[in-house]
């Protein structure tokens, strides 16, 4: 199936989302009951507690340049989502895809989605996404397999103080450790992967059993109040709440049959074009314990499982649909980049191509799948429509109301 550069019209795309991510993280950064700002409010000055490193972080930078706590949390998450929206361009850049590929790439729940749903931008999953691309970009072949082990080994841990459920992600990690240090049996496999993943699952232990205490809860909202004059709301109110010990299960008290059996159609719909390429081909060489013992879809799904925890115990289902996705769609390219995998695209179906043939109606189906449609972030919340109208309209709106006829 032909193939087509991607170069222009994705810059385009990326400079898009670099525009509204800007604006929406500017128009959010004050708004009281934001949850993307709630995060960043957890901090370690009532004692350690779960994802207080970023908060730590923000307020020493507020405190270094002289900032309102919110402009440094402003700046923090700017940076942080622009530099990935920027990595993100820099591995795609030179790829020639197929239709199915271009799909992939742009269904809206990868890329489009934070800004789609602005209650899941500046989230800090932000910060996985960042770590799990520049190990793609260290994993290629011209690189020594010394620099990934590294990253994992010495970077990781704090990954785990930001945002502790990154170990629900690690399955990923461990494919591109494998495949990079060509690990080839079980044995050899278990004990490179318990070596460089020991900090990370220490530092997760230790989240796990020391939670915060609601003493230390009342100090470090108070520290809040006293220096920065913020609130303990939403995530941070949360805290010792919703914790990380499987006790979350009240979530599903709000769900009902309609909410799931339309995140089934979500992630069906939303994963299709991916997994029609992953079930489509294979490993080109049985040379490592992964290729070896799997086949590729069989990992794929392998690699699904763990995110299930998610979506039993969490309420922002469309976020972990984002990020479930992300990671997969990144190693899938990932493979496509080293050759590892075949790349094929071969549909022996005659209403299919019959569209493909059609470039008015085929361009008219592949606007509505990448642009029509996206999940909102709760478990309840319906399915919005018109995100390439939408994200654009609420913006000249937020301009003429706040700006213009204030």
């Amino acid at each position: 199936m032909q193939k087509i550069s991607i170069k222009k019209n994705f810059l385009i795309f990326i400079l898009i989302n670099i525009f509204f991510v800007t604006f929406y993280l500017f128009i959010k950064h004050n708004v009281g009951n934001d949850s993307s700002i709630s995060e960043w409010l957890i901090n370690y000055q009532g004692g350690f507690t779960r994802r207080g490193l970023g908060g730590e972080i923000v307020m020493s930078l507020s405190r270094f340049l002289e900032l309102p706590l919110r402009t440094s949390i402003l700046i923090t998450q700017v940076l942080a989502h622009v530099s990935y929206l920027i990595l993100i361009y820099f591995y795609f850049k030179k790829l020639k895809l197929n239709i199915l590929q271009l799909f992939a790439l742009y269904v809206p729940i990868f890329l489009l989605y934070p800004i789609a749903e602005i209650e899941a931008l500046g989230r800090k999953e932000i910060f996985l996404f960042i770590f799990f691309i520049s190990l793609l970009f260290f994993s290629e072949k011209k690189f020594d397999k010394t620099i990934i082990n590294k990253q994992i080994f010495f970077i990781t841990p704090f990954i785990c103080l930001i945002w502790e459920q990154i170990v629900l992600f690690f399955p990923f990690l461990c494919v591109i450790v494998i495949i990079k240090n060509n690990l080839k049996t079980f044995t050899e496999t278990f004990q490179k992967i318990l070596i460089i993943f020991s900090p990370s699952i220490l530092t997760f232990i230790y989240i796990f059993v020391t939670p915060l205490s609601l003493d230390g809860h009342q100090l470090m909202c108070e520290y809040l109040v006293n220096e920065f004059d913020e609130q303990c709301y939403m995530s941070a109110a949360m805290l010792t709440s919703s914790t990380i010990h499987f006790d979350t299960l009240w979530i599903h008290t709000n769900a009902n049959f309609e909410h799931y059996f339309r995140y089934i159609l979500i992630f069906l719909i939303g994963f299709l074009p991916l997994n029609v390429l992953i079930i489509k081909n294979n490993f080109k060489n049985k040379n490592n314990f992964i290729t070896k013992n799997f086949k590729l879809h069989t990992l794929f799904f392998l690699l699904y499982t763990p995110s299930l925890l998610l979506f039993m115990y969490g309420y922002d289902w469309g976020r972990w649909i984002n990020i479930t996705y992300t990671f997969s769609i990144l190693l899938y390219f990932y493979f496509i980049k080293n050759s590892l995998i075949t790349n094929n695209l071969e549909i022996k179906n005659l209403a299919w191509n019959t569209i493909v043939k059609k470039k008015i109606i085929f361009s008219l189906i592949f606007f509505i799948f990448a642009f029509g449609w996206n999940p909102k972030t709760v478990i309840t919340g319906d399915v919005a429509t018109k995100p390439f109208y939408q994200i654009p309209r609420k913006a000249l709106k937020i301009i003429y109301y706040q700006y213009i006829n204030n």
